[in-house]
């Protein structure tokens, strides 16, 4: 059976690097038999632009956010995918606020136990990776990406492959001209499918 995956994508630029690298990788999976959506951050219409800490998703029988949005649309379809890729540019250090918006709503996907010392989630079977871009170097926030995302995942039990490209051009479309970028995230996405 075709794996399922979703690319989370938290580029607002239409031809940026992030979604260029993002569309390459749905692109080899899918000819490696996967079906995969590309989720575009910036364009969904949100009520919130956050998590509210409301805890309508602990109180709840279910495990999704109870704000009635397209990101909670998006979120509350995750535990059905066998793939989830987090895609961002570093914004001033880190993930950009539009994929931030749907970080902060993964909260609604777990629940703490009563006794407050352990949780329970709907991932077990997820596998995670993180596509990331930078204008600067690996310190330059793409460090911090990683080991942001590295707590997300061990959060959940979970480990992830990543695609990390410090120096990326800053000026949208020059990227597609590197060759060696390209053969990375079709790997990626071929590993991601398999």
């Amino acid at each position: 059976m075709a794996k399922k995956i979703m690319i989370l994508a938290g580029s607002p630029r239409e031809n940026g690097n992030t979604i260029t690298l993002s569309n390459w990788v749905a692109n080899a999976a899918q000819e490696a038999g996967a079906a995969v959506e590309i989720i575009r951050a910036a364009q969904l219409q949100v009520k919130e632009r956050g998590c509210l800490a409301c805890m309508g998703c602990q109180n709840s029988d279910k495990f999704g956010c109870v704000i009635k949005d397209e990101i909670s649309a998006a979120i509350n379809r995750i535990p059905d995918q066998d793939v989830l890729v987090l895609a961002s540019p570093v914004y001033f250090m880190g993930f950009s606020a539009q994929i931030k918006c749907l970080i902060d709503r993964l909260y609604s996907l777990f629940k703490i136990t009563k006794d407050g010392k352990g949780i329970s989630h709907p991932l077990q079977h997820i596998e995670f990776a993180l596509i990331a871009t930078a204008a600067g170097a690996q310190e330059h926030g793409l460090n911090l990406m990683e080991e942001n995302m590295a707590a997300i995942c061990d959060f959940f039990g979970k480990g992830y492959r990543s695609l990390v490209v410090p120096h990326a051009p800053v000026q949208p479309g020059l990227i597609v001209s590197n060759t060696e970028i390209l053969r990375q995230a079709q790997a990626l996405g071929k590993e991601l499918a398999g």
